[in-house]
């Protein structure tokens, strides 16, 4: 066996509702996971016995040959609880081998200096009181707040104040909305936030591409995990709260938040299996499932009956749903007819069912972003948007402006989507990275394909995708038959195992394979190379479609330079 990674959990995750300690081990065939587990329950009680804080296991996850072990921990000794987790893994290994195993005094002392230097109980002061008044409470290493937003107050964790000394009276929540699935995440979350935005909410949003209060990017990166929840919720300006969640936060740490009051998963599809013990697509519905978990009794649960894994969400019916369909279903008939809320296509109208009233909120031709119908993954993003929206206090008219006006600027949805001309020459940028997400924007733009024009794609992946992964989006390349395939390689940094050019092979390899001819596929440099290329190749009436990844402000320069209009 072999310990694969430790840390804490700081948030709600698959295996309880609040904060502590994961082990990951993986097994050799040799191995005998059962008796590991006993072996690692035992220690754990063993070492129980001499902390000074509880250290409370929880039923183990098993996956293809590994185990998640995890402890619930208070948030002041998780540091002390990493160790002593690792010290009842290595224990069990060494009693399942006929050892004795790591000495208990020595790891007991480790502990006890690292206990030492996080333990606070002005920390689990401010927590017990922020619960009994049922107010948020955020922490981490360096800081501790206390309600949200402009509503909130933060506090360096070397100088907390004592629970007489806070102003409890000026402290509350704020509408908080929390996004993921496998695509969709970053422009729905964009959408909502412009709803709110209009609605006349100061709108902190977290996403992929960073953090924008009201629309300003105020710190860029990929922002998707639990600090980025932590940084927008305690901005002194955000009065609502637009949180792009991804898997890998979830998995990492757990949940950035331990409540909500509306939560989507816009779809599940392959990407990222393997990682964190996730294997199947039902087990990565379970995680990105999560965010449904933190719904408070009042909020809502977005569901998406169009996608197999999300719809299967719909059957909890122990809170508050809104059902979203553009292709129909006879669930969402029979939830409007109780009464339920739902938001749907009807013909070519998105429509809004508050019970039985209905409410034609706007026709697609007027939607910029479902660019005249055929960008049906944006329409089904922009039901959810609407429900999400209207969910935290967004007007119906404010929605139905937003939802017309998004998607007309180029700055609206950057990297998604985006549609622009060089000499007559169509070229749509977009994030598209997997399977499933290529495979949406190559519908969309099948539709936008003009006569004889003809397509090209540009294409790369990172190196920590399986090989099934890697050649099953070469395949969905291949089944809209492009003129042009430019394969590229992404830096160093995404090669995450493998070598130089070697995801560019395989996909070429399957390219072929799958029926392309040799003259087709081309390799390039960069993103940037992969556009001169193609401009250079392309006449007017053709359509470009370019999986920007990591070159989007140079890609935009380069279109600018060859006279492009950035204006949809």
């Amino acid at each position: 066996m072999r310990l694969d990674d430790s840390r804490r959990l700081t948030g709600p995750n698959l295996q309880m509702a609040g904060p502590g300690v994961i082990a990951e081990v993986c097994f050799e065939p040799s191995d005998a996971p059962e008796i590991f587990l006993k072996h690692w329950m035992a220690a754990i009680d063993q070492i129980g016995e001499r902390l000074p804080f509880s250290l409370i296991p929880q039923e183990a996850r098993r996956y293809i040959d590994g185990v998640a072990l995890v402890c619930a921990a208070p948030i002041d000794a998780l540091y002390a609880a990493v160790d002593a987790n690792e010290w009842a893994v290595h224990t069990a290994e060494a009693r399942c081998a006929g050892l004795e195993g790591p000495s208990i005094d020595q790891v007991m002392a480790d502990i006890t200096g690292i206990y030492a230097g996080e333990r606070s109980a002005a920390l689990l002061a401010l927590q017990a009181e922020a619960e009994r008044r049922e107010l948020p409470f955020l922490w981490d290493d360096d800081e501790v707040s206390i309600g949200y937003g402009r509503f909130s107050r933060t506090w360096p964790r070397s100088v907390l104040p004592e629970t007489s000394e806070v102003e409890w009276g000026s402290l509350r929540g704020l509408p908080v909305v929390l996004i993921t699935g496998t695509n969709g995440k970053t422009t729905t979350a964009r959408l909502v936030a412009r709803m709110l935005q209009e609605s006349g909410f100061v709108v902190g949003n977290s996403s992929t591409d960073g953090i924008s209060v009201n629309g300003e990017l105020v710190d860029h990166g990929d922002w998707t995990g639990p600090g980025a929840a932590r940084a927008v919720l305690r901005h002194p300006q955000v009065e609502a709260a637009v949180l792009e969640t991804a898997r890998g936060g979830i998995l990492r740490r757990g949940l950035g938040v331990g409540s909500c009051d509306a939560a989507l998963v816009t779809n599940v599809s392959t990407d990222h299996l393997g990682e964190f013990g996730i294997f199947e697509l039902g087990e990565m519905a379970d995680v990105k499932g999560l965010v449904y978990s933190a719904v408070g009794p009042d909020g809502y649960r977005v569901i998406n009956l169009d996608d197999p894994y999300t719809s299967r969400f719909a059957d909890d019916v122990s809170g508050r749903n809104i059902l979203t369909s553009i292709d129909g279903d006879q669930r969402l008939v029979e939830h409007v007819d109780a009464g339920g809320v739902a938001v749907f296509l009807d013909g070519d109208t998105l429509v809004f069912a508050d019970g039985l009233a209905l409410h034609e909120i706007i026709i697609v031709n007027r939607m910029p972003i479902a660019r005249g119908g055929v960008a049906r993954h944006d329409i089904s993003n922009a039901l959810g948007a609407v429900a999400l929206a209207w969910s935290a206090g967004a007007d119906l008219e404010s929605i139905r402006f937003a939802l017309a006006d998004f998607g007309a600027k180029w700055d609206d949805n950057p990297g998604r989507g985006q549609l622009t001309q060089v000499d007559g020459v169509n070229v749509l940028l977009d994030f598209g990275h997997n399977p499933h997400g290529a495979n949406a924007v190559l519908e969309m733009a099948n539709g936008l394909r003009e006569g004889e024009g003809r397509l090209s794609v540009c294409m790369a992946q990172a190196g920590d995708r399986t090989e099934e992964d890697l050649r099953e989006l070469a395949r969905v390349v291949a089944r809209f038959s492009p003129q042009r395939v430019y394969l590229r390689d992404l830096p160093q940094a995404y090669h995450r195992g493998r070598t130089p050019s070697q995801m560019a092979r395989i996909m070429g390899e399957e390219l072929l394979g799958s029926g392309l001819d040799s003259e087709v596929v081309e390799r390039a440099e960069s993103e940037v190379d992969a556009l001169a290329k193609g401009l250079d190749w392309a006449r007017p009436g053709d359509l470009l479609v370019h999986l920007v990844h990591l070159e989007r402000g140079p890609v935009e320069d380069a279109l600018r330079g060859r006279g492009a209009s950035l204006a949809n």
